[in-house]
């Protein structure tokens, strides 16, 4: 195709597509131009496609000029179009001036300014390492680096103390407020980069880090506005290291992976032991959702996890838990007093265990008589988790309740992951002895059931009887923590 076929394709399309709102009509587009193209030939009668002949410039030109859900929702399209949407500007540079390149285009981006509608940046910093940057709205910043070479040296990764940029530095915050960051596949060449561009982002709220090889230490210091921490699938993450003051109110904590230590430092200057380890007693947070996905198993620390007492009452307020069954039997049941009253406003909780043997289910029953107010409960078997260390764990007969407890609030009981409805009858079965009410049970196809006797006496085997229930997604909608 000549280079004026394809200066008059790109001036069509832009005018077409600058006018598109949903997704749906970029695809019906793009599949009538694939069907009339499907009838062209070249000179030797083979088909041609015009749009797969394009180069990704120009297709990245005629995605910036769609609204954002649209141009994300291109990805779907193709594995050519996965990252086509994040690439809207190409630069080439060097790492060292990577983090004024950034903020320099963070700087320059406004939402509100149309056609100036490049929200992502492939940023190439030499030796075939790649960052992506992609802006979403709301304040929500994308740092990808899986596209490129990664390095599997051990690192780790200081965030929040104030790095001065090597040149000028923009000024961010006068154009663009960012609340979010997503971290994806940081190694050890970009670790100094990232901690740069982060110190020079102020007001940030939310934090995940993900898929980041080699990092095992996370630093995080004087960020006082941080709410939300999430870390996935970081598999040699060792510990987490959190310097807070007075203002520090972080209330959302998710970990997916291995137990890894946590360790918290007071820098208020009020504080008598002013940046020195806080007690492993006491609580530095009061978290409103925890996710302690820790299904492969302990860290470098095996089950004496450090820190881990202050984690635990961190979590004793938490309104969303997600909690595997070895976490609770080998680190939290022998620290049990620290829960004084149990899980006290808990009302949503995702249990993965790794079976749905007897043993399983009473270790179940015994946390849920912590949980008063539970409004719903989803059970995930998952083989592939970790098992719990039988010589480690506290025999949960020898431990009695002072007030034992039956769920008067559960309203539905979702199962996943279970070998057939025999072994869901009878872990419902088990279950049965502190259900006050009677709560639908659902499986994961969405069909909804309760358990009753099989016959009419009342005296026969347990069974499941389909139920009909309007507004299902309201009575047990997806559990938070299962989209990460």
């Amino acid at each position: 195709m000549s280079q004026s076929d394809q200066a008059g394709l790109l001036t069509r399309f832009s005018k077409q597509l600058s006018l598109l709102q949903p997704l749906q009509k970029v695809k019906a587009m793009i599949k009538h131009k694939k069907t009339r193209n499907k009838k062209e030939t070249d000179q030797d009668g083979n088909k041609v496609d015009r749009i797969s002949c394009l180069p990704n410039d120009i297709l990245c030109r005629i995605i910036s000029f769609l609204p954002f859900e649209s141009a994300v929702q291109t990805s779907l399209l193709s594995i050519r179009w996965k990252n086509l949407w994040k690439m809207a500007l190409v630069k080439d540079g060097t790492k060292q001036e990577a983090a004024f390149d950034v903020l320099n285009f963070l700087n320059d981006f406004s939402e509100f300014h149309q056609p100036r509608n490049n929200w992502g940046l492939q940023y190439n910093f030499g030796q075939g390492r790649v960052l992506l940057v992609a802006v979403a709205p709301k304040g929500i910043l994308h740092l990808d680096f899986s596209a490129g070479k990664q390095s599997p040296r051990q690192f780790r990764l200081s965030l929040g103390r104030k790095r001065e940029i090597y040149c000028h530095q923009p000024s961010l915050y006068i154009t663009f407020i960012l609340r979010s960051l997503h971290l994806v596949s940081v190694s050890y060449v970009s670790t100094e980069m990232v901690s740069c561009l982060l110190s020079n982002i102020p007001f940030l709220e939310s934090l995940t880090i993900a898929k980041c090889c080699g990092l095992q230490t996370i630093q995080l210091e004087g960020n006082s506005k941080l709410q939300k921490l999430t870390v996935l699938d970081c598999l040699q993450l060792e510990s987490i290291q959190v310097h807070f003051n007075s203002q520090f109110s972080l209330y959302s904590f998710r970990c997916r992976g291995r137990v890894v230590s946590f360790k918290c430092y007071n820098e208020d200057p009020l504080y008598y032991w002013y940046n020195s380890p806080v007690n492993d007693d006491c609580s530095p947070f009061d978290l409103e959702d925890a996710m302690l996905d820790f299904r492969q198993g302990p860290g470098y620390c095996g089950i004496n996890i450090p820190g881990f007492k202050s984690m635990l009452q961190s979590i004793r307020g938490v309104k969303t838990l997600t909690l595997c069954r070895w976490v609770f039997q080998d680190l939290i049941l022998p620290e049990l007093y620290l829960l004084g009253e149990g899980f006290f406003k808990l009302t949503e909780l995702w249990w993965i265990d790794d079976s749905q043997g007897r043993c399983s289910c009473n270790a179940l029953i015994f946390f849920l008589k912590l949980c008063p107010q539970l409004n719903r409960l989803y059970i995930t078997i998952d083989p592939n988790s970790h098992n719990t260390s039988y010589s480690t764990s506290i025999s949960l007969s020898s431990i009695k309740l002072d007030r034992p407890t039956e769920l008067k609030h559960l309203k539905a009981v979702k199962l996943e992951g279970f070998a057939n409805e025999e072994e869901e009858i009878m872990v419902a079965k088990q279950l049965k002895e502190i259900f006050q009410a009677e709560p639908l049970v659902i499986k994961w196809d969405g069909t909804v059931r309760r358990l009753t006797k099989v016959d009419d006496q009342g005296i026969g085997p347990y069974g499941f009887v389909e139920q009909r229930v309007e507004n299902l997604h309201e009575l047990c909608p997806k559990h938070v923590h299962m989209d990460l």
